[in-house]
């Protein structure tokens, strides 16, 4: 049993550091936002010119984005990803662009047009507007970041546009500094279209709901019309939808290639216009990715009725400990028989100490003689590591901004110390438990090496989010009861007996 527990703990350790140190994305509080403008209200332009060829930059940040914008063109400059420190536009590239087309045929390039601009800090919006002294015509564009995630929202407002005019919000082709591995997507008539699959066209007419970019399977840039645009294209240098409408809405999520993630920009749009747009098929699941997917979305599932991740993570840890309950009691079952069978074995080993063939020989005998399998204590455990680490995984990554609260905890996407200690008792408490159900040879070996890992536990995952302290105390809580509850059960003969 020593041997299992340790193999247990060092696994454990090894997961909990990979995943703390390299791949942790918690989840930031959640502030609150201001709503969106209604669909019919106008925003006035600044009052206030900026001089002839001057650029402003204004930036809008929320605890996940920095976005840079500049007032010439209204567009983005840098779109910086806190967590992972990354940079979705490359140097000398702009997001966010929009040119004019006319009926006539005319085309105005509004990306070299200056803009004045307001920015908001409080409602995380900037505004931007341009007007032709000349025809009269009034272009203002509006973009306000989200708190919770990596995610926006642009709003395109015309006046005195000439009937049949059309106006591209444009992307620049590739995500970051690299241009390699890039796949073009477009979910075009209620299927999803990818590059290296089905193939994309260059041009779109209508039907497009929305169109992006998957760099392999970490980043994603997604450009949603919550209308019905003209259609959409794919060009060598850019990418982007058209549209003529005298106000447009669009959402633009550019982050990780995470489902959950981009699910909440997803959510957002159900919200706005009540139509589910599926943005979570343009992320890549590997095949471990859709054992995490499928645990997630049973998470959400529970969600749904308690609204609240913190009993939808209780719920979610019962049943997979429930599901996996039979491997427990067989592997503890088997532990407790190899304990029982320990004073036998020990004697073959003194006796046999200078024979390891012989030794060999005279252990599968006695394994034999009690019905014994010595994998069978840890075939169940690696059956049950991957998907309690997948879990871990999940809950890791989790973004619980819909709903952050749970009891005293105020945000399940950061870490709280009073719940950390309730989690190192509960270990501690664990640990007695079995002692107790070892022999009292082994428990004085084993004591002194665990005695301090409630500690090293702690100092472990102080930082981690409280969403997945709810997890590993709950499942804490359930191991200790299965230890108990199988060596309360437990009719298998004692060592003395055995020894006979």
């Amino acid at each position: 049993m020593e041997k299992n527990i340790i193999l247990a703990i060092v696994l454990s350790v090894v997961v909990l550091v990979v995943w703390t140190f390299i791949f942790r994305q918690t989840a930031p509080p959640k502030e609150e936002r201001k709503p969106w403008p209604a669909r019919e209200e106008r925003i006035p332009l600044p009052q206030i010119p900026l001089p002839p060829g001057a650029v402003e930059e204004l930036v809008l940040e929320n605890d996940y984005l920095k976005v840079t914008f500049v007032s010439r063109g209204a567009r983005i400059k840098s779109w910086y990803l806190k967590s992972s420190k990354k940079e979705l536009i490359a140097y000398e590239r702009f997001g966010l662009g929009l040119n004019l087309f006319l009926p006539e045929g005319m085309e105005i390039d509004l990306d070299g047009k200056n803009f004045q601009s307001t920015l908001d800090e409080t409602a995380k919006k900037a505004v931007f507007g341009w007007q032709d002294s000349e025809r009269g015509f009034k272009i203002v564009k509006t973009f306000q970041l989200y708190q919770e995630g990596e995610y926006g929202l642009c709003v395109i407002e015309t006046e005195n546009l000439p009937l049949g005019s059309e106006y591209h919000l444009t992307w620049p082709k590739g995500i970051g500094t690299k241009g390699n591995n890039i796949e073009q997507l477009v979910f075009f008539k209620g299927e999803l279209q990818e590059q290296f699959k089905q193939g994309t066209r260059q041009d779109y007419g209508q039907g497009v709901k929305w169109m992006g970019l998957r760099q392999k399977k970490d980043l994603i840039v997604i450009l949603a019309s919550l209308n019905q645009p003209l259609g959409g294209m794919f060009k060598d240098d850019y990418w982007g939808l058209r549209d003529g409408r005298r106000q447009s809405r669009w959402i633009i999520y550019a982050g990780p290639g995470n489902v959950f993630k981009v699910r909440l920009a997803n959510q957002v749009i159900k919200k706005l216009i009540g139509q589910d747009y599926h943005l979570s098929s343009a992320v890549k699941v590997s095949t471990w990715g859709y054992l995490s997917v499928g645990l997630g979305n049973v998470l959400l599932f529970f969600y749904s009725f308690t609204h609240n991740y913190g009993l939808a993570i209780v719920l979610l840890t019962l049943l997979i400990y429930g599901a996996l309950s039979p491997l427990t009691f067989k592997q503890f079952e088997s532990m407790q028989r190899m304990q029982v069978v320990q004073p036998e074995l020990k004697a073959i080993q003194k006796k046999f100490k200078s024979e390891p063939k012989r030794l060999q020989i005279e252990m599968m005998k006695v394994y034999k003689k009690h019905k014994i399998n010595p994998m069978a204590g840890c075939l169940p455990m690696l059956v049950q590591l991957p998907i309690i680490f997948v879990l871990y995984r999940v809950l890791l990554n989790f973004p619980f901004s819909e709903n952050p609260s749970f009891l005293w905890i105020k945000d399940l996407g950061k870490p709280n110390i009073p719940l950390l200690l309730l989690l190192g008792g509960a270990m501690f408490l664990q640990q007695r438990i079995s002692r107790k159900a070892q022999p009292a040879a082994q428990q004085e070996g084993m004591a002194k090496m665990m005695q301090f890992f409630p500690i090293f536990i702690i100092v472990m995952l102080w930082s981690l989010p409280s969403g997945v302290m709810v997890y590993w105390f709950t499942s804490t809580l359930i191991s200790i009861a299965q230890q108990f509850f199988i060596t309360r059960r437990r009719v298998l003969p004692s060592p003395a007996k055995v020894g006979r």
